[in-house]
C-alpha cells in the first residue's frame, strides 16, 4: 500500500519529473520565437494565479475538497501552498507540450471570420448561467457548476479575439490539452487513492470513472484548454501585429513599376 504523500511529496513524484521531461524534449527556438515562447509562459502563469486563485479559495471554503492531516504545511486564503505551486507547474508543463506538439502561429487570411468568432463566445458565454444554475439546483453539482461558471469568460474571451485561428488549428489544442490532462488525471486518482486530498461526494454528481470523479477530469481539462488556448494566441496576435505594422511600414508603389518589394518575415531576426 502507498502511503499517504504530503503535496510537496506529490509534485516530486508526479509533477517535477513530468516538467523535467517536457523541458528535455521541448523544441529549442532562437530569436523572436524563444523570447516570445517564454513571454507568454510567464503571461499565462502570473494569469493562472490572478485567475484561479479567488475560484480555488472559494471552492475550499466551500468544503468542495479538503486535504489529509499533516498534507500541507502552511496556506494562504485557505489554499495550501503546495496548490499554488501546482497553478504555475501545470501552466508550464501544458506549454511545454503544446510547443513539444508544435504549432504554427502564422495570421492568415479568415482567421477573424465572424461565424467560429461568434459561436466560441456564445458557447464560453452560456456557460455562466448554466454553471450557476446548477449551483442553484443543489450541493452536488457545487464543483461541476462553479467550474463551468469559471471557465466559460475566459473560453468567450479567448474565442472572441481568435476564433478562426482557433477553428483551424484544433489538431494543436486538443492534444496540447488532452494529453497533460491525461497525465494528472492518472496522479490524481493515485493522489486521492493514498488520501492526499479528497474530492467532498456531497459536492459532486457521482459519476467517475475508474474512481476518478468526472469534476476532477473536467477540471484538468479546462484548466489545460485555457492555458493552451492563451499560448497559442498570444503568439498568433503577436504575428497578426507584426505583419499589419510589416504592410504600414513598407514603401509606396511607384505607379510605374507596380511589383511591391518584398515583406520581411516578423520572426525573422537577422
Amino acid at each position: 500500500m502507498i502511503p499517504t504523500l504530503t503535496y510537496l511529496q506529490f509534485h516530486l513524484v508526479f509533477s517535477l519529473p513530468l516538467l523535467a521531461v517536457l523541458w528535455r524534449i521541448a523544441p529549442r527556438y532562437t530569436g523572436v520565437r524563444r523570447r516570445r515562447a517564454a513571454a507568454g509562459i510567464a503571461v499565462l502563469v502570473a494569469i493562472a494565479y490572478a485567475y484561479t486563485t479567488p475560484w480555488i479559495s472559494h471552492m475550499i471554503g466551500r468544503g468542495a475538497w479538503s486535504y489529509a492531516d499533516g498534507a500541507v504545511f502552511a496556506r494562504a486564503l485557505s489554499i495550501p501552498f503546495g496548490e499554488y505551486l501546482f497553478f504555475a507547474i501545470q501552466t508550464v508543463a501544458v506549454a511545454l507540450a503544446c510547443h513539444r506538439i508544435g504549432f504554427d502561429p502564422a495570421f492568415r487570411d479568415g482567421d477573424f471570420d465572424r461565424l467560429p468568432r461568434l459561436a466560441g463566445t456564445a458557447i464560453g458565454l452560456a456557460l455562466v448561467p448554466v454553471g450557476l444554475g446548477l449551483v442553484a439546483v443543489g450541493d452536488r453539482f457545487l464543483y461541476l457548476g462553479g467550474l463551468l461558471a469559471w471557465i466559460g469568460p475566459v473560453l468567450a474571451l479567448q474565442w472572441a479575439v481568435g476564433g478562426g485561428y482557433l477553428a483551424r488549428t484544433s489538431r494543436v489544442w486538443v492534444p496540447a490539452t488532452l494529453l497533460p490532462a491525461a497525465y494528472f488525471w492518472v496522479a490524481d486518482r493515485i493522489a486521492i487513492g493514498v488520501g492526499t486530498w479528497r474530492i467532498a461526494p456531497e459536492f459532486t454528481t457521482g459519476v467517475a470513472l475508474f474512481g476518478l470523479p468526472i469534476e476532477e477530469m473536467a477540471f484538468f481539462a479546462a484548466a489545460g484548454l485555457m492555458t493552451v488556448n492563451g499560448i497559442v494566441l498570444l503568439e498568433w496576435a503577436l504575428d497578426w501585429r507584426d505583419r499589419r505594422s510589416a504592410v504600414d511600414d513598407a514603401p509606396a508603389v511607384d505607379s510605374a513599376d507596380p511589383t511591391p518589394g518584398p515583406v520581411a518575415d516578423p520572426l525573422d531576426d537577422g
